[in-house]
């Protein structure tokens, strides 16, 4: 049977945090959760436009939402948001790292981190990390959100420290894809190591196959050509699903029906576009070595990992 976002069962009494939620995929999968009655914590690091999110998401809706604010290119407001969400949530459904940047001129994070890899992996791998006791208390879901770049990654089991922080020479095209493929390795290691643990938490990674989303438009402004932006977006949607359309595989990885370690996305036209189902992992995202790798520096990294 088709799986379409209208399959999403009841969501009443439960709660997810969705970084970046404030626009493309991230706000219209909090909206279809909160349409349902969930609460759902719009972690943004613009909560001004948090806010106007929250303020659409929640007409007519059944359930609640909220903005804290939360920057993935800083550990200290990775740490601060963990604080700051126990004040609101003492248990946690879901969490849903979405939020990513793609490509443009090289740029560091505040801890001195390439910015692609600083943001689309580590700052979640350090928020999975400050969230796990509460996602334990509820059995929760972890779904990281990949692309079909990761297909482009080149993370193996002899990567370096450098490879991940500094990596030389610098190709944005392709620092992106090895920012997707560390998603994708991260959530399977994850998922064997808290099946190991016996954890209850359910570690899943999905992609939205190719949508309409501003972060082609954000990618031409960063390099200079931002009066392109207005054409991108309709020659885009030539070709691409809608925004609604990509948040489907995130939804779907959220339903208890489908199992930890699943990897979600559409399979049509060369994974850019269709209902979600359940695919193969990348091989790029499924060598068991490149993804021990990346664990052990990742925790050398962030001085600290997800305990299990």
């Amino acid at each position: 049977m088709r799986w379409t976002p209208r399959s999403l069962a009841e969501q009443t009494g439960r709660s997810f945090v969705i970084t970046g939620a404030n626009s493309g995929i991230g706000l219209e999968a909090a909206r279809e959760l909160v349409s349902r009655g969930a609460t759902v914590v719009l972690a943004c690091r613009d909560t001004v436009k948090g806010q106007r999110a929250r303020d659409q998401i929640l007409r007519g809706a059944a359930g609640s939402a909220l903005v804290l604010p939360l920057d993935l290119t800083d550990l200290d407001s990775v740490s601060a948001f963990g604080h700051d969400l126990r004040n609101h949530l003492p248990a946690l459904n879901g969490l849903v790292c979405n939020a990513g940047i793609m490509g443009g001129p090289r740029a560091n994070t505040k801890q001195g981190l390439e910015r692609q890899m600083g943001t689309n992996h580590f700052g979640h791998a350090a928020l999975i990390a400050g969230l796990w006791s509460q996602l334990e208390q509820s059995a929760g879901r972890v779904v990281l959100v990949s692309s079909i770049a990761a297909r482009g990654g080149n993370l193996s089991a002899t990567s370096s420290r450098e490879d991940l922080v500094d990596p030389q020479p610098y190709i944005a095209g392709q620092v992106y894809a090895r920012t997707k493929q560390a998603n994708l390795l991260y959530a399977q290691e994850l998922h064997r190591r808290a099946m190991a643990a016996g954890s209850p938490i359910s570690v899943l990674a999905c992609h939205p196959g190719v949508s309409a989303t501003n972060l082609f438009g954000r990618l031409l402004r960063e390099q200079g050509r931002g009066w392109l932006a207005p054409f991108a977006g309709p020659a885009l949607r030539l070709v691409a699903q809608s925004a609604r359309a990509g948040a489907a595989p995130t939804l779907r990885a959220l339903e208890h029906s489908t199992p930890s370690g699943a990897f979600v996305g559409p399979a049509h036209l060369g994974q850019f576009r269709g209902s979600p189902e359940l695919l193969e992992v990348y091989p790029g995202g499924a060598d068991t070595a490149a993804a021990a790798r990346l664990w052990d520096l990742t925790a050398e990294v962030l001085g600290a990992s997800v305990p299990v």
